[in-house]
């Protein structure tokens, strides 16, 4: 359950790893667009196993009264960080937004306006990237191929930069994922939901976090957590090849006993028997392992591991 330690009308979190070239700059624009709101708010800076002296801008920071820093005690991921920051959360709106500066603190008085307008989320959209273009494309296409599989309505072009409503963050810590993704969660509830557009800046300090291998294993995670689609593609496709294989089947019987003919015979068709074979083994083993992507989630939520474990913080129970 969250906790409700402080008074605070916005609670903002922020997961952070090995980002302490930009994180004294980037809460400082934090802290100016609450104080301009003029509401009481906490910074809730989670470090998720940084190996660069994060935790000691993080313990920095926390000196002026406003910001409360959680040390996990290894790297759990990104998603796992910002369900520590939520939990601690004690705000009656609760901000998430990226550590890399990327997510402009200015945009949260549009998000904030939104959420005292009685929207349960408002989410960032962002217009305009400024990656490379290899990246910005496969952003595109991932979100348009998640956005077509899930059976959860998930916007394109949104990420994790958003502000939910307390009801809405008791939800998703309710769920108690091993594998959390948040902005699925945030879809599944419902409720009202509105948009605000922005554009992403590049990077100020330091290069992402985010690996090739680490964007392909979070976008498996989200497709399959909220989209039994690519099993009933793999029933549908077996079924067709299989009706297909019988078909062909009973042509080459057919032929033998009109004609005499056998399809193929001797040494011919050899390279597209051999191609059909490699073709059928890696579209099997490719199924295998979609199939083994859902029994993997499985095998996670029933070993029962927490999401995440805090080492220590800079002033509340670590619990």
């Amino acid at each position: 359950m969250l906790q409700h330690a402080a008074v605070a009308e916005y609670s903002v979190v922020i997961p952070v790893h090995n980002e302490a070239p930009g994180l004294d700059e980037l809460l400082g624009r934090v802290r100016a667009v609450l104080t301009e709101l003029g509401c009481a708010y906490e910074i809730i800076v989670v470090d998720d196993g940084s190996t660069d002296d994060t935790w000691a801008h993080i313990q920095k920071a926390a000196e002026a009264g406003d910001v409360f820093g959680y040390r996990l005690n290894r790297n759990f991921g990104q998603q796992a960080a910002i369900c520590a920051g939520v939990a601690k959360a004690a705000g009656h709106a609760i901000a998430i937004m990226d550590g890399d500066g990327q997510d402009p603190p200015e945009v949260l008085r549009d998000l904030l306006a939104k959420w005292r307008e009685g929207y349960d989320v408002a989410y960032g959209v962002r217009r305009r990237r400024k990656e490379g273009i290899l990246r910005r494309s496969c952003y595109y296409a991932y979100y348009r191929i998640l956005g077509f599989l899930a059976e959860t309505p998930i916007p394109a072009d949104s990420g994790d930069f958003a502000v939910i409503d307390r009801k809405v963050a008791e939800f998703i810590l309710s769920i108690n994922d091993r594998t959390p993704f948040i902005r699925g969660l945030r879809g599944w509830y419902g409720g009202r939901q509105i948009p605000v557009p922005y554009d992403r800046p590049p990077r100020r300090t330091g290069h992402t976090n985010y690996s090739w291998f680490g964007m392909i294993r979070f976008a498996v995670n989200g497709i399959t957590s909220f989209s039994k689609i690519p099993l009933r593609v793999a029933i549908y496709l077996g079924g067709t090849i299989a009706l297909a294989a019988f078909a062909y089947g009973a042509f080459i019987v057919v032929r033998k006993l009109a004609f005499g003919h056998v399809v193929g015979g001797g040494s011919q068709g050899w390279t597209s028997l051999a191609t059909l074979v490699a073709f059928l083994g890696g579209l099997n083993l490719f199924m295998l392992g979609i199939v083994g992507e859902y029994i993997a989630h499985i095998f996670d939520s029933a070993k029962r591991f927490p999401v995440y474990l805090v080492a220590e913080s800079t002033s509340r129970d670590a619990e």
